[in-house]
């Protein structure tokens, strides 16, 4: 008697899931030029977003330490003359709108280059695709033209 189980239509065994996650063996070669490019482009906005949140980090730090001087600097000022401690924080504050400044300036210069670094990766990438295009069909023309029939 046949067994009349369904089969799950979704994998039962780990292995299974490692069997589907395995890329294709018969992915198209002409799609290789652009994977390649992808990755390379992936590579170069980690390292802008890296270099993006060192700075920004950086900043952080310096308005951490400056908000502590400033609150010391305006805490001990003369209870007599609060032009000091008013003073103290003006400076503070100014200083805090130049990183707020510098965050978004530093951000829209990364996500240029990072759109500059898809723009010229997909433009090599096409270019790159034509190529072995151009040169694969050529093979197969003189391939079926050196073949008697």
């Amino acid at each position: 008697m046949p067994d009349k189980t369904p089969k799950p239509k979704h994998p039962t065994t780990l292995i299974d899931v490692f069997k589907q996650m395995q890329p294709s063996e018969s992915v198209n070669p002409v799609l290789g030029a652009q994977i390649e490019q992808f990755w390379d482009a992936q590579e170069k906005m980690l390292e802008e977003a890296e270099n993006f949140a060192q700075h920004w980090f950086e900043r952080r730090h310096e308005a951490v330490r400056s908000a502590l001087k400033a609150a010391r600097t305006a805490s001990s000022a003369n209870a007599g003359d609060p032009s000091k401690a008013m003073q103290t924080i003006t400076e503070w504050q100014r200083h805090s709108a130049e990183r707020l400044i510098a965050d978004a300036q530093e951000w829209f210069e990364t996500v240029a280059r990072c759109a500059a670094y898809a723009a010229e990766t997909e433009a090599e990438a096409v270019e790159k695709t034509i190529d072995d295009v151009t040169t694969t069909a050529k093979k197969v023309g003189q391939s079926s033209k050196s073949e008697p029939v």
